[in-house]
């Protein structure tokens, strides 16, 4: 497929194999108990506010109360950096201390902000899975020869099921975001080991500080073992610039925060009377798409937060969690996957798909078909197989496979007919704006994009979070699907079946 062809096939995206190794997973739960403490027993409460009323009784408490609990993290996280910088100049300083402060740092937060129940349970919780996770690792090493780092993370797995399955509700719902950053962290140093990207097991102190580090534990991103000891040892420059791009990602967002909770429902409700009785099709799609777009900016939020805790802990300050415009205007569904949690989009292809392809020729369809399994069911064992997203996960790992061998045949068949595709002597920008046919293939991508929009928004109806997880509510949850008769299934089968004749 040359160029001219791949534009049609993925929209102008290079990246034309990516849906085999990626299902989305947003590891941020976190978002959940930040709407869980606002005021919002009704959808459209805010919608009933003026501007000024809208401000004073949601927007300003809060930024307050989210200022108050993730500037602590923040500065524990300048506290540490300033830390390692006048450690590093002393050179006097044993290296174990740098660790352990920076565990200190990322244990704190709970300490001053946790409010109600028993805080040392809690803390326990926290603290004894990463030792739980290097026990089982030495455990793992000594006794397997082959296979351990399968083997280890199967375990992982499964105690995050059991956790999901039959401890509190309450109190798992407290650490689990920080459990399951952990696991991304325990399994990707076993497979980094067996790899030799890690030359040896790093001692209890080492380990300990990576899996708790304040910059990451809490809304993540995941970040390998090496990238966590550059962090300490490899010196960071601050200028002007780096500065300012730290409080652009706080100033961003925490405009997405107040756009998740506050400001969606109110100009939507408020200014394009959006009705939940009324059953038009404009009204429906744009209460899906309302509902969706507060999932999606509250995964924003959480980040580009998650970003400036990373850059100010001395991490790579070139991070990139999120692109919201490439989610927001999906040229493909693959750009979806990729860019909507970009470092565990890295993650299960590396440590998942990679890693199973292994086992088998990558040439072969039907391994890649296991390899795709393998890194759905791994994305929905970390989040506890919650079914809503696992529905959701499913269905975006179906719709993209979708959508992706039907535009790869689009463009390797349908337009082989057309002499732009096959004369490779002309200059291709010059030559596309001078031809019909360019014309056609915008046309189609846009029909692509659109089509996007409306299954995102489909998709994303679900994922309500004034929906409480609970046994009785699972059926409520696909509420929405049930209203729409599931169109939007529907219409990726047909696309399937254009497809097939093609």
């Amino acid at each position: 497929m040359d160029q001219q062809q791949l534009s049609l096939s993925y929209g102008g995206n290079e990246y034309t194999e990516d849906y085999f190794y990626n299902s989305p997973a947003d590891y941020y739960d976190l978002y959940d108990d930040a709407i869980d403490g606002q005021n919002q027993d009704e959808q459209s409460f805010w919608s009933h506010l003026s501007f000024y009323q809208l401000c004073t009784q949601c927007v300003l408490p809060a930024i307050w109360s989210t200022c108050n609990l993730l500037g602590t993290t923040l500065i524990l996280c300048i506290f540490f950096r300033l830390f390692v910088v006048v450690g590093n100049k002393i050179r006097s300083i044993p290296k174990a201390v740098f660790h352990i402060v920076c565990t200190i740092c990322g244990v704190l937060p709970i300490i001053l902000f946790y409010e109600d129940g028993d805080l040392f349970q809690l803390l326990l919780q926290i603290v004894i899975f990463p030792m739980f996770c290097y026990t089982l690792s030495i455990i793992c090493l000594l006794t397997l020869k082959q296979y351990t780092s399968i083997i280890f993370s199967t375990v992982i797995l499964l105690t995050l099921l059991y956790r999901e399955c039959f401890s509190d509700d309450t109190k798992w719902r407290k650490t689990k975001s920080c459990h399951m950053l952990m696991s991304l962290k325990a399994m990707a140093v076993l497979f980094d080991l067996r790899s030799n990207e890690l030359h040896k097991f790093p001692p209890v102190y080492q380990y300990t500080g990576y899996m708790l580090c304040a910059g990451t534990i809490y809304l993540g991103p995941f970040l390998t073992f090496q990238e966590y000891k550059n962090a300490l040892f490899t010196p960071v420059y601050w200028n002007t610039s780096k500065v300012f791009n730290v409080i652009r990602k706080i100033i961003i967002s925490l405009f997405c925060f107040v756009m998740s909770i506050c400001l969606l429902d109110w100009l939507l409700n408020k200014h394009m009377y959006i009705d939940e009785n009324r059953n038009t099709i404009t009204n429906i799609f744009l209460l899906m798409y309302k509902q969706a777009l507060e999932f999606r900016t509250g995964h924003y939020f959480i980040s580009y937060m998650s970003t400036v805790f990373a850059m100010v802990c001395g991490y790579n300050t070139e991070i990139l969690v999120t692109l919201p415009m490439a989610i927001e205007w999906p040229q493909s569904l693959l750009n979806v996957v990729i860019y909507w949690n970009v470092p565990m989009h890295h993650w299960l292809k590396k440590y998942i798909f990679e890693e199973v392809l292994k086992y088998g020729k990558k040439n072969k369809h039907t391994n890649k078909i296991l390899a795709v399994g393998a890194t759905y069911l791994v994305s929905s064992l970390l989040h506890g197989l919650e079914v809503r997203l696992s529905a959701v996960l499913l269905s975006l790992a179906l719709y993209t496979y979708v959508e992706h061998r039907l535009r790869t045949k689009l463009a390797s068949k349908f337009l082989k007919t057309y002499s732009y595709y096959s004369k490779n002597y002309h200059n291709s920008k010059k030559y596309i704006s001078t031809n019909n046919c360019t014309w056609f293939i915008w046309i189609i991508n846009l029909i692509f994009t659109i089509l996007n929009i409306i299954h995102l928004a489909y998709l994303g109806s679900v994922m309500d979070v004034s929906v409480v997880n609970s046994v009785r509510s699972y059926y409520d949850s696909f509420e929405p699907w049930r209203r729409v008769s599931y169109f939007s299934h529907f219409i990726i089968l047909f696309m399937y079946l254009i497809s097939i004749i093609l």
